[in-house]
């Protein structure tokens, strides 16, 4: 077991034998094994009785489809079809087996189905869902019930309040100076954190790039509901201290970094032209690379010009306009492909290995984790990380990405040292600047912000012992949706008609609202004022029948996207429920995805 997970469970003992509720935050380098620590951590509070079940949080369903995956295979007699590719992790395997779970303890919660296993109210001992479907539950608004006037939101909550919480991934619930102004995101994330910590639930937040700011701001919201946070820190040449006095545990893992040390890395800020010929160069001499772009159009018009220079299965496209299907079947292939081409959705959980990084210039900690898909077994020495000049293509904020560019040139360019992409550190190493010293400095001066609006919405809708209906319909309306700036919304771009629910998932692509609005007619098929949707259609009681059909409905629907989600029509006997809207035929295609 790696140094800093055996200090995490070590620490999590002491904690609850002492009595105490643990919250712990966990940082250590991409591909470190910070994953099964969560398992472990709730191994431990179980022998304590002081948790029923391990609710473990991710940021995108491709992260947490993966787990799920990976946890499912351990315990399963036979792989879910779904999950064959992934395979099992032995690592994630043997902890799953010490807590002796059959397969219906697992289950999973967000937009995709996987199998029968899914469990929108988190009745289930181990627990893997998205931070989308976790908030909307904490507060109040159970998934499974979102079109509900009443709705049994303590079911859900109940079980997150028994439960040890892990947040995975934590700096992409925009706890990043860089990340752009989603700071509903972040609002959401320390309202839900206090709320946890207030009721004493076992929480471990975990990344590998967790800006000081996401730190200070977590240990100061901890401490004033009088609990003691415990930081745990991979710190090059630091020699692990007292676990119990100090509120920030610095720790240094010799074997860890000796491997680390065995790369020798190659940094470069380029130009968009030089993007193919660096493809052209690195495929010839057997490297696997993969090319991250901001955008999507980006991302689709960089894979289409490569493609004309390779064979067709030797380049593989993902990012997070496929459908559900098309995607698994994408993932699959980009195990086996010399070039990806990708957008974010391969920053974080994706266990795929590559010898070269081509990325769009963004935040320093999106880099530092896009960088962690470079040679994450250690199976060369050379790593090359490009980094393409960029704005931050409106994803990213502008200054931060420009500042973070300049700061690159200047090390890469005009002094004698690498940056070193894998160990955090705060002095040098040898001749390495680390990637952690990049991120302090390009934030430095740089504040989280949280939205106060909705920050006072929050907290009355999860803490208050007493709430009305009509409160929480009206928070959710105002908000328009929850955590995001931008309500996500199923588009449907399968074949017609939809026979079954399961096709309708399988077939659908979740987009913002907001983009919606800019490409509508690009996207959506329009009739004159309405827009073509697809409907579940429930008889009334004297013709009880249920049945997928396609309907319309105003133009106006995208001014007031929650209602949606939350509308039910009645009439003529009939209930029309509004699943999906519908793609105009040519805008989806297997290979490129959804692309305007």
């Amino acid at each position: 077991m790696r140094v800093l997970n055996e200090l995490i469970e070590e620490l999590t003992e002491r904690v609850a034998r002492e009595g105490g509720y643990p919250v712990l935050i966990y940082e250590a380098p991409t591909g470190y094994g910070k994953t099964v620590a969560s398992i472990n951590f709730y191994r431990v509070l179980s022998k304590y009785y002081m948790s029923s079940g391990l609710i473990h949080v991710l940021p995108m369903r491709s992260i947490a489809t993966e787990f799920y995956c990976k946890v499912i295979n351990s315990v399963s007699g036979d792989e879910v079809s779904y999950c064959k590719e992934v395979g099992e992790d032995p690592i994630i395997g043997k902890a799953i087996k010490e807590l002796r779970l059959a397969k219906h303890d697992i289950g999973y919660q967000f937009m995709d189905f996987i199998d029968s296993s899914k469990a929108p109210y988190f009745l289930k001992t181990v627990l893997i869902t998205t931070f989308n479907s976790f908030f909307h539950n904490l507060a109040r608004f159970p998934i499974a019930e979102l079109r509900k006037y009443r709705r049994h939101y303590e079911i859900p909550r109940t079980s997150i309040f028994t439960s040890s919480v892990v947040l995975d991934e934590a700096h992409l619930y925009g706890g990043d100076p860089g990340s752009g102004d989603e700071k509903t995101l972040f609002t959401a994330l320390v309202v839900g954190i206090k709320a946890l910590v207030e009721a004493r639930v076992p929480i471990l937040i975990e990344s590998a790039t967790l800006p000081k700011q996401f730190t200070e701001a977590v240990i100061n919201m901890v401490r004033a509901t009088g609990v003691n946070p415990k930081v745990i820190s991979f710190r090059y040449g630091v020699r692990c201290g007292n676990a119990v006095g100090n509120t920030v545990l610095e720790c240094h893992d010799d074997e860890y970094v000796v491997k680390c040390l065995s790369l020798k890395w190659f940094t470069k800020v380029i130009d968009d032209e030089a993007i193919s010929r660096i493809v052209e160069h690195h495929t010839s001499v057997g490297h696997r690379v993969l090319v991250v772009r901001n955008t999507v159009g980006k991302a689709v018009k960089t894979y289409l010009k490569i493609r004309e220079r390779l064979n067709e299965d030797e380049v593989e496209i993902i990012h997070g306009h496929f459908t559900t299907k098309d995607r698994t079947e994408k993932l699959s292939r980009c195990r086996k492909a010399k070039v990806v081409v990708s957008t974010q959705v391969v920053e974080a959980g994706v266990n795929i290995s590559f010898n070269t990084l081509i990325t769009d210039a963004a935040s320093p900690s999106s880099i530092a984790q896009r960088a962690g898909r470079v040679l994450r077994m250690f199976e060369d020495e050379d790593a090359y990380v490009y980094v393409v000049k960029s704005d931050g293509d409106g994803v990213y904020d502008k200054s931060v990405t420009i500042n973070f560019t300049s700061k690159l040139v200047e090390i890469t360019e005009k002094s004698n040292y690498n940056i070193d992409w894998r160990i955090p550190s705060n002095k040098l190493i040898d001749n390495r600047i680390s990637f952690l010293k990049l991120i302090n400095d390009v934030y430095q001066g740089l504040d989280l912000e949280v939205d106060s609006k909705r920050y006072v919405d929050f907290v009355d809708i999860i803490s208050s012992p007493i709430i009305s209906q009509d409160r929480l319909n009206m928070i959710y309306r105002k908000s328009e949706g929850l955590i995001y700036s931008s309500i996500l919304l199923p588009v449907y771009v399968g074949m017609r008609p939809v026979q079954t629910l399961n096709e309708l998932i399988e077939n659908s692509v979740p987009l913002s609202t907001n983009f919606i609005r800019v490409n509508l007619n690009k996207i959506l098929e329009v009739d004159g004022d309405g827009l073509s949707v697809i409907v579940l259609i429930e008889g009334d009681s004297d013709e009880p029948s249920t049945y997928i059909g396609e309907s319309k409905m105003p133009l106006k629907i995208l001014e007031d996207p929650v209602e949606f989600l939350t509308r039910s029509l009645s009439g003529n006997g009939q209930t029309l429920i509004p699943l999906a809207f519908i793609a105009r035929p040519e805008v989806y295609n297997k290979v490129t995805g959804l692309v305007v």
